[in-house]
């Protein structure tokens, strides 16, 4: 393997480009054409958005560099021919790449931030960093607090993109207007959706990773609890999305988007039951937890894409 693949796969480029997809649909496909319908325009030029979405990759590209650089010893036992960092690439090299990243990221945010006259925004991707960082020392290796950890920044990855939006930011008349409210809904939606399937692919993937979490001392989930409860938990959760689901689609169709609720049905709530859920209640190997994590990522890639049906039907 090069040492540029290496780096791509450091980084977890296909999660990279999961987040810049979701923010350019969000920007593109929901807030223009919503703030379109009433008169106005988006916030942000094209290019203090392509700063912002770059920044909050390079924040996400440093935070999944770190979480390797603490994960040494549970990838050796749970992943050894996945392994980049120390195996290919040197610990001081990956944490000299992680500081750049971080850096740039937030730099970059500050900027964006800056130049539209709302300098504090910036210390989101702060927020961000940090969380990041306690996540890979201590918060992941804890019952519960990680996997929200990491679910909350997934969600405020669609979340940010509203910050920078005056109908969020500019005061409580403009978010009470149509616009404000019309984009806080849609993007409140999307955000659960993210929050919830993230919480459960991160719980799946502490059970395929039970191994060697344990011998590291790892409190997560299926550990502490067990593989039962944490299954139930699970499906807890899973029932909750099916719900938030079901009301979307009640709600699209009272708006006569058929087309875009059979989206739904048959593109996002179908293959999270038959594919996601119901292979979870028999699994029982790592490579059956594994099989079912790749799969919430295509629900939630299927879920993201379902934000074009906004740019043709608004």
């Amino acid at each position: 393997m090069t040492l540029l693949a290496a780096f791509f796969r450091m980084v977890r480029y296909p999660n990279l480009i999961y987040i810049a997809l979701t923010q350019f649909l969000l920007q593109y496909c929901v807030v223009a054409p919503v703030l379109q319908n009433s008169g106005a325009a988006p916030s942000l030029s094209f290019a203090h958005f392509l700063m912002l979405c770059f920044s909050t990759v390079l924040v996400a590209a440093g935070g999944y560099i770190i979480n390797d650089y603490f994960d040494i010893n549970i990838d050796l036992v749970n992943k050894p021919d996945k392994m980049v960092v120390e195996k290919i690439i040197n610990r001081r090299w990956a944490m000299a790449w992680h500081t750049l990243l971080n850096m740039a990221g937030v730099s970059l945010g500050f900027l964006v931030a800056f130049q539209i006259g709302q300098f504090y925004l910036g210390f989101v991707q702060v927020f961000c960093t940090l969380l990041l960082w306690f996540y890979s020392t201590s918060f992941k290796r804890q019952v519960l607090i990680g996997n929200v950890a990491i679910s909350l920044l997934t969600a405020l990855s669609v979340v940010v993109v509203g910050f920078y939006e005056k109908q969020i930011y500019e005061s409580f008349e403009a978010i009470m207007s149509l616009a404000g409210r019309r984009l806080i809904q849609i993007i409140g939606v999307y955000a659960l959706f993210a929050f919830v399937l993230s919480m459960i692919r991160e719980i799946v993937k502490d059970m395929e990773d039970m191994i060697g979490d344990s011998k590291d001392g790892c409190r997560t989930i299926p550990i502490v609890w067990g593989l039962r409860k944490a299954k139930n938990f699970t499906m807890l959760l899973m029932v909750l999305l099916q719900v938030l689901l079901v009301a979307i689609m009640v709600v699209v169709i009272t708006k006569t988007w058929y087309i875009a609720a059979a989206y739904i049905l048959l593109m996002v709530l179908l293959p999270f039951t038959l594919f996601v859920q119901k292979p979870l209640m028999t699994a029982y190997q790592p490579a059956h937890f594994h099989k079912i994590s790749t799969w919430i990522k295509i629900v939630m890639l299927t879920g993201i894409l379902s934000m074009i049906f906004f740019k043709l039907l608004l």
